[in-house]
């Protein structure tokens, strides 16, 4: 069995919820008819004797086209945000204000200015039960190109 230990950065979502994710097991069983399944377990942090909050019982053939898969994303993750003097610089050339977007949402933002390390944005504040809570990321789109660029970490939004 082979076992890695994650940052606790990332999380997984299971019957009760969200849940960060701190180890990955595998283990290779032999029982498949082909002999070549692979058994990943991803644990939370406390756990006594327990199955994984996820499983993935994968073949090799799946396991590599996964591994493939993570990473040709992990590789093609947009550029951050590059952000001077209160606007977004695009790697289209484009300079201005960009659209605050989130991903999962049907609601609208109006980003008004980025000051130092805040965007002042109005529109949904998250507070109406309207509206779902399957967002999960805030970007900045270009208005030239139209390129959604994930937000630095030092940025934060403060909601007027």
């Amino acid at each position: 069995m082979s076992r890695i230990e994650l940052s606790g950065k990332s999380h997984g979502k299971g019957r009760n919820g969200y849940f960060q994710l701190h180890s990955v097991e595998l283990m290779n069983i032999p029982t498949d008819p082909d002999g070549q399944v692979l058994n990943i377990d991803f644990y939370p942090r406390r756990r006594v004797n327990c199955v994984g909050p996820a499983r993935l019982l994968l073949n090799v053939e799946d396991a590599t086209k996964l591994a493939q898969f993570l990473g040709e994303a992990v590789e093609s993750r947009p550029p951050v945000a590059s952000i001077e003097h209160g606007v977004l610089v695009c790697e289209c050339g484009h300079r201005g204000t960009p659209r605050l977007e989130e991903s999962g949402y049907q609601v609208s933002h109006a980003l008004v200015e980025i000051v130092g390390d805040t965007i002042i944005a109005s529109g949904w504040d998250g507070s109406s039960r309207a509206v779902s809570e399957e967002g999960d990321a805030y970007w900045l789109m270009c208005n030239g190109c139209g390129k959604l660029h994930p937000l630095p970490p030092e940025l934060h939004i403060d909601w007027r």
